[in-house]
């Protein structure tokens, strides 16, 4: 019987590792490379956005890409409402698609936010290229937000040649 009870665990890891490695070898290289990190800079921040909405940033995702070419960056941002969890819910669970985000190619970093007020979450990421941006709105995850977001709440927003890094610093000081 306890030769059971390990088998399925071990089973599971095994399926999860091998899905990982066929649909994203990326997610493999930045894990076991280091590259992943969680920084706290701007945790706990007040973002002011364009519209004046304020939304407080709770994590930051980062994989170091080594050197990049400045300019050629591009800030997605994508804001929503969930449909169904409450905002703690949602919020601990909204680290569930990261090792797709990890291995998506051309991801630098992403901040999660949440507006207490209205109960809207808002991704703040830094992608590599304008195309790299565009491509993640036809991606699995994004698929995924698209499904458990309230209807009509999804938006979202591409700002070529922008570092996010000095993008959060112009919202902070807002």
């Amino acid at each position: 019987m306890k030769k059971k009870k390990v088998i399925i665990p071990l089973s599971i890891l095994i399926f999860l590792f091998g899905l990982f490695f066929v649909v994203s070898p990326k997610f493999l290289l930045n894990t076991i490379g280091g590259r992943i990190s969680f920084p706290d800079k701007f945790i706990s921040s007040k973002l002011t956005m364009e519209d004046g909405k304020e939304y407080s940033l709770f994590r930051t995702l980062h994989v170091d890409m080594g050197n990049r070419k400045p300019g050629e960056n591009a800030v997605f941002i994508v804001r929503f409402k969930f449909k169904d969890l409450s905002l703690e819910a949602n919020k601990r669970l909204s680290m569930i698609p990261a090792p797709f985000l990890i291995g998506k190619e051309g991801f630098i970093e992403k901040n999660w936010t949440i507006n207490s007020e209205t109960g809207e979450f808002q991704g703040i990421y830094q992608w590599e290229s304008i195309e790299s941006a565009e491509r993640y709105t036809e991606s699995f995850i994004y698929k995924l937000m698209t499904k458990r977001a309230t209807p009509g709440s999804l938006s979202y927003d591409i700002k070529p040649n922008t570092d996010l890094s000095q993008y959060l610093k112009k919202l902070i000081s807002k």
